[in-house]
């Protein structure tokens, strides 16, 4: 086979100026020329390419001069100088030894490169960030901070193949001393790679376990480009396959499968066998990456296969667990071994996926869900690997979440299809959080990647993101995560107990929790969408958010219809909804005219006349007699009873300005337009020059929305109107669109546990007003006050340390007039703000009082010190009352 190489003299001889015609590059056949080899890190515009190399004499003076300045340049010369000294007339180096604008001559030699190296005799590795004398023993985080610690050469995806395919390399320092060889270094190296020395040593065929240890050793590899992480890899499993530059990770699928048409290594489906990344989907992995934790991982012959599957159903931990008549399968398996050895030794590729046997179990209650075993292990005397399979009725897919019980069947081998085809299916979802600034809230980011805009990809077979929104006034902190699992979507809000961790790392654990638990929250969610019975239908989820008088209320339309909107709102709430709720299945308006937020269509059903607004099919309701205007709110019962309007509650302001639309139906006429009513029969309106005018969907408006809720609860809206000429008509407005804002509507309570915060709320202000000062001789307090203040103080103390007391909630109206501000932690030995005088006589009084009628000794005054420090933090007051406060029985 023939390469491309460099004539070493040939090569010092030009640099010196010689104008010799030897050719600097020729032509060999690498099987039986002796040669040395270069590997090295490329730096970007610094390397000098087959052109230049090729032309350098015939180059401008100038021109020449700057390739001669590069280090690439430098690189070539001082590799050149080696193998003259060690020998050498030939030399290769990738940079400069492949011409890459040939797509034949770069695939060529891309599937001819391990060879290359491992038929050289001598392989030069140059790292040119080691400067001292010696190899690095030891890692080192701080000088090699982006590389884990270990020179850039160990990071990089090409190397792997240039350390493992040589007999002999040699390592070079940044000045070229030789800093030692792969042999005597081979104990760093193992520990640096995570590759056994002795396949160090005596390469592949001398312990290579499976195809997933091989993925490992790249797990935490990198490339330029994407591609590169599969091309990289082809001759460590004796691949061969074209180069598509521009196909990105398909690459890594390509060889993936390639791999699969050569062995029949079942370790390539083990990939992520700790549930690191928990990617649900195609059977094939994503990504090197994947394999990071398979390095131990044997996979073994048919033949051990049956004979292991056997041995395990016939283990007594096993038979124990599994019912009588399913144990005759453990015969059949005796019976059928060498029939089963070739129905396991077969995998054929089909158009998306793999046809193979495996065996496989159900999970208990579940005809989707198995188990499948696999043809290797994690360690030689380890039981057999598995991976779990979702099945759609005909394809089955790699799964990760299931919390059934154990497998109490048996395994039986089938044959199965699996599917390696990457869905790239997905929703188009509009995040609209422009209501969660009322309460001053913030979107702090998103998580694992952020978004543009409002906009948000979602994959339909499995994807997930986070957004965190924060309250930093009154430290508050919580997480929203939307998702599919599977094409069922779900979402889940996860509250910050901490606090006190970057928002990055708070949203990175609760993508994590959310992640492990995504199969249960879509099957959660899946009843609701079976039950939706029609396009409008939208989901509702409402979310107290625990030591806060808010809850956090997720809303969105049909998932299904591929673009949906998705709203974040906070609403105050006390903590006696029935919460955390599950969803609630609502309507939502979705008649193609934006609104300003969503909306809930309000009014009686029919008769509504059916007209176009701007393209876009709309049914308006027609009130006779009744003077209707954009804005105007009140009931609909079932005429339309106004109770005010919008914008004359406020000052006028330009944001408000309505959009005006283009009226027209199927039936016009000159400048009139007709419109039929949807009750059928010969009801019709003529409207002479039509305007239509419809609520801008703005920031400004949807605050103001917001800013009315709390008055306007369950209020019906005018978001739409169609105007004509007056002296045709009693009023100007014939025809309206009524709609309830999502954010006036309110949940129901909990009555009982209403009534508990109540009982709360009256023995925490007994004891409040118990601890103000006396400001006069008139005002001492009766044995009434005192028996109702011991009431109430046994009431807290019987309270404290119920575990649940924690989360409970609620809005405490007296606490928003306090100022309450921090205190210095007992531990923290930092001064802090002043503590709030009313809040520290509080905190005295109780103590005293507690010690007085209730006898606490005094070994237990810290802890309620901390106890009414919880129940102000459970009531809502921000501050930690649990500083470092002298309490003593004389106070």
């Amino acid at each position: 086979m023939q390469m491309l190489l460099l004539d070493v003299k040939a090569v010092i001889e030009r640099d010196k100026g010689a104008t010799s015609q030897t050719e600097v590059l020729n032509e060999l056949d690498d099987t039986i020329t002796s040669y040395a080899i270069l590997s090295h890190r490329w730096q970007k515009s610094q390397e000098v390419d087959y052109d230049e190399m090729m032309n350098l004499m015939k180059m401008e003076t100038s021109k020449r001069e700057e390739v001669k300045q590069r280090n690439g340049y430098e690189k070539i010369l001082r590799s050149s100088k080696q193998a003259i000294s060690d020998g050498f007339d030939w030399l290769w180096v990738d940079t400069c030894c492949i011409n890459k604008h040939s797509s034949s001559e770069l695939s060529e030699a891309i599937n001819s490169m391990y060879r290359w190296y491992e038929n050289s005799t001598k392989c030069y590795a140059y790292l040119y960030d080691i400067d001292g004398p010696t190899f690095p023993v030891e890692q080192n985080l701080k000088r090699y901070s982006k590389h884990k610690g270990w020179p850039e050469w160990f990071s990089r995806g090409w190397t792997l193949q240039e350390l493992i395919a040589p007999r002999d390399v040699q390592f070079f320092n940044k000045e070229w001393v030789s800093i030692g060889n792969k042999r005597e270094l081979a104990d760093i190296l193992e520990k640096i790679t995570r590759i056994s020395k002795d396949i160090l040593i005596s390469g592949m065929n001398s312990g290579v376990c499976s195809v997933a240890q091989i993925m490992s050793w790249a797990a935490d590899r990198e490339t330029t480009r994407p591609e590169d992480r599969a091309y990289s890899l082809l001759g460590l499993f004796g691949v061969h396959m074209p180069m598509v530059y521009g196909e990105g990770r398909s690459a890594f699928q390509r060889l993936q499968l390639e791999i699969i048409r050569l062995s029949n290594d079942h370790s390539i489906f083990a990939w992520d066998p700790e549930g690191r990344i928990r990617r649900c989907g195609s059977i094939l992995a994503d990504d090197p990456s994947d394999f990071r934790d398979c390095g131990s991982i044997w996979s073994m012959e048919p033949e051990w296969f049956v004979q292991r599957v056997k041995s395990h159903v016939q283990h007594p931990s096993v038979a124990g667990r599994i019912m009588p008549a399913n144990l005759i399968k453990s015969a059949v398996l005796a019976v059928r071994r060498n029939a089963l050895v070739r129905e396991l030794s077969t995998c054929s590729i089909a158009s998306g996926g793999l046809q193979i046997s495996l065996p496989v179990v159900p999970y208990p209650g579940s005809s989707s869900r198995f188990r499948a075993t696999l043809g290797c292990v994690a360690s030689p005397e380890g039981p057999l690997m598995t991976i779990d399979l979702h099945s759609d009725s005909t394809r089955y897919y790699r799964y990760f979440g299931a919390t059934e019980q154990q497998p109490t069947t048996l395994p039986r081998v089938k044959p199965l299809f699996l599917s390696y085809y990457q869905d790239k299916s997905h929703c188009n979802l509009t995040l609209d959080d422009r209501t969660v600034s009322f309460y001053d809230f913030t979107r702090y980011g998103t998580f694992p990647r952020d978004i543009v805009g409002n906009s948000v990809k979602l994959l339909l077979k499995n994807d997930l993101i986070v957004v965190v929104y924060a309250n930093d006034k009154a430290d508050v902190r919580f997480a929203v995560g939307f998702g599919y699992y599977f094409g069922s979507p779900w979402t889940h809000v996860v509250y910050d107990e901490s606090r006190h961790t970057p928002w990055k790392s708070y949203a990175r654990k609760a993508y994590e929790s959310m992640r492990d638990r995504q199969r249960d929250l879509a099957d959660n969610m899946a009843d609701h969408s079976t039950r939706a019975s029609s396009d409008t239908a939208s989901f509702i989820k409402h979310v107290h958010l625990p030591r806060s008088i808010w809850a956090a209320r997720v809303m969105w339309g049909v998932w299904h219809r591929g673009n949906c909107m998705v709203t974040v709102d906070l609403v105050l709430c006390s903590g006696c909804c029935q919460g955390p709720l599950d969803c609630k299945t609502s309507t939502t308006d979705w008649n193609g005219v934006e609104t300003p937020g969503p909306m809930q269509e309000a009014g009686p059903s029919s008769p509504k006349y059916g007209l176009y607004m701007d393209g876009a099919q709309m049914q308006l309701l027609h009130f006779p007699d009744i003077q209707i205007e954009l804005g105007d709110y009140g009931h609909c019962s079932p005429t339309f009873e106004r109770n005010g309007n919008i914008f004359q509650d406020l000052a006028a302001n330009p944001a408000y300005n309505p959009i005006k639309r283009k009226v027209s139906s199927e039936t016009m006429e000159g400048d009139t337009v007709t419109v039929w009513a949807s009750a059928g029969g010969d009801l019709t309106l003529d409207l002479r020059q039509p305007a239509g005018l419809s609520l801008p969907n703005n920031q400004e408006l949807v605050s103001l929305l917001k800013a009315l809720s709390p008055r306007l609860v369950d209020k019906c809206l005018v978001t739409s109107v169609v105007r004509v000429r007056p002296q045709f008509w009693s009023t100007n407005t014939p025809l309206c669109y009524l709609s309830i804002p999502q954010v006036w509507r309110r949940d129901t309570f909990d009555i009982e546990q209403r009534a508990r915060f109540k009982k709360i709320r009256e023995q925490f202000y007994t004891l409040s007003n118990w601890s103000r000062p006396v400001t006069s001789a008139g005002d001492r307090r009766s044995s009434n006050n005192k028996t109702t203040t011991k009431g109430a103080i046994k009431y807290f103390s019987d309270l404290f340390g119920i575990e649940h007391f924690e989360s409970y909630f609620g809005k405490i109206t007296f606490f928003k007039e306090l100022s309450v501000g921090r205190v210095p932690s007992p531990d923290s030995g930092t001064p802090g703000e002043e503590q709030d005088p009313f809040i520290a006589a509080l905190t005295k009084t109780l103590c005293k009082t507690m010690d007085k009628v209730c006898k606490f000794p005094k070994h237990r005054m810290q802890g309620v010190k901390h106890e009414i420090g919880a129940i102000s933090k459970t009531l809502g007051i921000k501050a930690c009352i649990t500083a470092n406060i002298n309490i003593t029985t004389e106070c």
